[in-house]
């Protein structure tokens, strides 16, 4: 039995969100004024979007363009039929990033409408266009969509100094720290605990600042620590983050401080 009603009372994001939690073939067909669109779901994700009639002469225009268009009505009737396999598979793009994307999207035209009024307005605009059902959908989307972010984060800098110590002939262990001294990422040698070596770091770097600004030096760059048996290296990587290297002793400083800049200007783009 098909399931039937007007996104006036339930809107799209809260439809898809809902077919995808039941995992079935499904597709979900909406009439707006002359236009139709389909959105076709398997196996929890949504893999074919098409809209056709008036303003699409010929062939029905499909992917994700067509399920950013969708996200802007907000009137229309839509009919939910099960067990209705996709015909093609023209999205490849995780639900809850379109959806991101989508809303971006209507944004930017509510600023070209609205003489440009501050972002922030744009959004509470649009938000007061859904339902509270799509608000508490969309708060959960974007809270996983923060949470996603920092895990990618936290992946791109480990793989960053994965590849360094792997490929350097000079850096032995390296560490991410922020200026709290919390441990962001570490390849470190057994027998290293990271944890100690990212509360070192982030009170040496700290020290080092204190020390430059008392003579009136400006904001500090890197930090140099030359040991019996090692060197220890830290230059800043951003605003709230350190990245720190352990070298042995004989090494070529050069070298080293250019490996070292590098790999905090990659740390920096990632954070």
């Amino acid at each position: 039995m098909a399931i039937k009603g007007n996104l006036h009372d339930v809107g799209l994001p809260t439809l898809v969100q809902l077919v995808i939690h039941e995992g079935d073939q499904a597709v979900i067909y909406i009439q707006h004024a002359d236009q139709v669109g389909a959105l076709y779901l398997a196996d929890g994700r949504l893999c074919h979007a098409a809209l056709s009639g008036a303003g699409q002469p010929g062939a029905a225009q499909t992917g994700e363009e067509v399920v950013y268009e969708l996200l802007s009505w907000q009137e229309g009737q839509f009919t939910i039929e099960k067990r209705v396999p996709p015909p093609a598979h023209t999205i490849e793009t995780a639900w809850d990033y379109l959806l991101m994307e989508g809303l971006r999207i209507l944004d930017e035209r509510h600023v070209a409408l609205q003489d440009r009024l501050p972002a922030d307005d744009n959004i509470t605009d649009l938000l007061s266009g859904l339902s509270e059902t799509d608000k508490a959908v969309l708060k959960e989307m974007m809270a996983q969509k923060e949470i996603d972010d920092m895990a990618s984060k936290g992946e791109q800098i480990q793989a960053i100094l994965d590849n360094l110590v792997r490929s350097s002939m000079d850096i032995t262990g390296a560490v991410v720290v922020d200026s709290d001294g919390l441990l962001l990422a570490s390849v470190l040698g057994n027998g290293v605990d990271g944890n100690r070596v990212a509360a070192v770091s982030a009170g040496l770097v700290s020290l080092a600042g204190r020390s430059a600004q008392q003579l009136n030096q400006g904001a500090i760059r890197q930090t140099l620590i030359q040991a019996e048996n090692g060197n220890i290296i830290a230059v800043r990587a951003g605003e709230r983050a350190s990245f720190v290297a352990l070298t042995p002793s004989s090494v070529n400083l050069g070298m080293a401080f250019m490996e070292c800049r590098d790999a905090a200007e990659a740390i920096r783009a990632a954070l």
